[in-house]
């Protein structure tokens, strides 16, 4: 599983613009690797010897002492590098809102064509908030400290989720080594691809955020604290329409707490002064832009006939309705809430106008979580239909 996730993500890194085919390849394995081992429920290392186990958390703690060391390395590189227009864009957003006082979304900060209706900030209100500090420190500074932090805090999460799901009702508790060997594992894989730091350091792109609130909202749902779960899960949508829009999707069930819903409520908030300030300079900014952006060479709209390009969107429609039918009747459970948003976050990616290089922060840490929850269940299913076969 290691080195398929590494693998994956190292052509990535490498094809990018102009390469929409093997992007589509990269996505494809993933979710059928995430299909294999996503959703099988006993705990990894259950049934291993202990000394098995101390083997495999040595590796991972050796492999996440090697990813921690290159990350700080490339965080003291990126700070002398410029930054991309995503940055660049929170940046000029920040300093408006707290140093100017004016509103990011009425004024020039991403110029997009010609049309002065998308000149605003086109990320949410709770992204401006959370970079506050990138208005007054400039130059990407602020915004590459503030993402070493909420990396930090998403290895966090990555690995308190990693060693909280292997419990399960009605079984004995897995051996502290096993629970500790899956949350090295999934850490180091969070913070193994080059890509990462590529985005988050050189080129200052904030998706690490917007991610590191679902995985804490999908933590507080395993601890069933639902208004929290709800609250992180609103933060992350009113920063960012992606991913948390498709966390939300899958919290529409027959039985959706009541808690959940008043915090979903409680995180929308941050949108309440601007849509008092200028409704339809955020709606069109916010929302009405990434529905009718124009598509670039990442994408396969750019390989596919005018006429066929609709049937992305009703294939979109369609993932999203498949993963409310699939979920509606069951209860929220954060490991398979991990798994599902993670794979209709790849269906929809890979119908969008635009795979970009930064959208692949969202599926480090969750990919990376998923594969050291099941890194013994791909093995296993091989032997067992070799097994059958004979």
């Amino acid at each position: 599983m290691f080195l398929a996730y590494h693998f994956i993500f190292l052509l990535f890194h490498r094809f990018d613009w102009g390469q929409p085919f093997v992007k589509l390849a990269c996505f494809e394995t993933l979710f059928l690797l995430i299909m294999a081992v996503g959703f099988k429920r006993a705990g990894p290392g259950d049934d291993l010897s202990q000394p098995v186990v101390s083997i495999e958390l040595v590796a991972a703690c050796a492999l996440l002492l090697w990813t921690v060391v290159q990350a700080a390395q490339r965080f003291q590189a990126g700070l002398g590098t410029g930054m991309n227009d995503l940055g660049e864009t929170t940046e000029h957003a920040a300093r408006l809102l707290f140093v100017e006082h004016k509103n990011p979304f009425q004024h020039r900060v991403a110029p997009i064509g010609n049309d002065p209706a998308y000149h605003g900030y086109k990320y949410g209100p709770t992204m401006i908030f959370f970079y506050a500090l990138a208005g007054f420190v400039g130059r990407g500074v602020g915004i590459k400290i503030i993402n070493v932090v909420y990396l930090a805090a998403t290895a966090a999460v990555v690995a308190y989720l990693a060693a909280w799901t292997m419990r399960d009702p009605g079984k004995p508790a897995p051996r502290p080594a096993a629970r500790a060997a899956t949350a090295a594992w999934a850490c180091a894989m969070t913070l193994l691809p080059e890509r990462l730091y590529h985005e988050t350091f050189n080129q200052g792109a904030q998706d690490i955020f917007p991610i590191m609130m679902v995985l804490l909202s999908a933590a507080f749902a395993a601890r069933r604290r639902w208004l929290l779960a709800g609250l992180v899960a609103g933060l992350s949508f009113s920063s960012r329409f992606a991913p948390g829009a498709f966390l939300l999707v899958l919290f529409l069930r027959r039985r959706v707490p009541l808690r959940l819903a008043v915090g979903v409520a409680l995180g929308m908030l941050p949108f309440v002064p601007f849509l008092i300030w200028d409704a339809p300079a955020l709606v069109r900014n916010v929302f009405l832009f990434h529905g009718f952006k124009a598509y670039d060479s990442t994408s396969l709209y750019s390989v596919t006939p005018r006429e066929l390009q609709p049937l992305f969107s009703v294939f979109q429609i369609a993932a999203i309705l498949v993963a409310v039918a699939v979920n509606f009747r069951r209860a929220l459970e954060a490991r398979a809430l991990v798994v599902h948003v993670t794979l209709l976050l790849i269906a929809i990616e890979v119908s969008y106008r635009e795979m970009h290089g930064n959208h692949l922060i969202w599926f480090m840490p969750t990919a990376g979580l998923i594969f050291a929850w099941g890194r013994h269940d791909l093995p296993d299913l091989l032997l067992r239909k070799r097994a059958g076969a004979s």
